[in-house]
């Protein structure tokens, strides 16, 4: 079969995550519903699974067919899936290739916008707050997630599922009235960077203190962190290899 890298896209608002499932819409089961239309056999791999109303600005998946594909493929698949999901672009792979293994980081952003709910178009793009924080701050509690840590209390782990998680990437900027968080890893887990940026929010609220923030990444208790930021933020922003 051959073997091609689709680079997609995707408004996660209405969507109960990415993989598939028998009764929720989700985005891998929209997209499997225009390739049975346009291929008769095929096999679909992806990067990585993305929580329910995540969005994605490049997610990566292979597809490998038994037939060349090309750009009418492109123009006929976008043309039949919702507006919600886009293919950007589509390249031939080795047939090694899986997107998920041969991943060595992944990026996502969280944008916050500095304003109160007076762009109500935005309301499933971006978290809203009403007040100004504290940049230099922000990054301060941001450098403590940097590095290998076990990401226990920060995620909704599945069995036998490994904590530990790298953090090459934990910074934020501020941009066009939004604060931008920015975090790459080695992988992610079940709800982990909504759970980093509401602990980082609860730590300018004085909810919680950096010194325990940074004892439950070495030495976590049984009780999961309950400070958690909506999906409306939340970017899959670039996966790299």
């Amino acid at each position: 079969m051959l073997s091609y890298k689709l680079d997609i896209s995707y408004d996660g608002t209405n969507f109960h995550g990415f993989q598939k499932q028998i009764k929720n819409r989700t985005i891998q089961g929209e997209i499997e519903k225009i390739l049975y239309k346009l291929l008769k056999d095929y096999d679909l791999t992806y990067s990585g699974r993305t929580d329910a109303g995540v969005h994605a600005k490049s997610q990566i998946l292979c597809l490998k067919v038994n037939k060349p594909l090309n750009d009418n493929f492109i123009n006929s698949f976008n043309s039949l899936i919702s507006n919600e999901i886009k293919v950007n672009k589509i390249l031939k792979a080795s047939k090694e290739f899986n997107p998920r293994h041969d991943a060595k980081s992944r990026v996502y952003k969280y944008f916050i916008l500095n304003k109160t709910k007076d762009l109500p178009f935005l309301e499933n793009q971006v978290y809203f707050i009403n007040k100004k924080l504290d940049l230099d701050y922000l990054n301060r509690i941001s450098k403590i997630f940097l590095g290998n840590n076990n990401f226990k209390n920060f995620s909704k782990l599945r069995p036998d599922q490994s904590p530990e998680r790298f953090i090459k990437v934990s910074k934020w900027t501020y941009q066009n009235s939004k604060y931008i968080y920015t975090v790459e890893g080695n992988s992610f887990l079940h709800n982990m960077v909504k759970s980093i940026v509401g602990s980082q929010l609860a730590v300018i609220d004085k909810k919680i203190t950096i010194k325990d923030l940074k004892l439950s990444l070495k030495n976590p208790s049984e009780t999961r962190h309950r400070f958690m930021v909506p999906s409306s933020g939340l970017y899959l922003w670039k996966i790299k290899y």
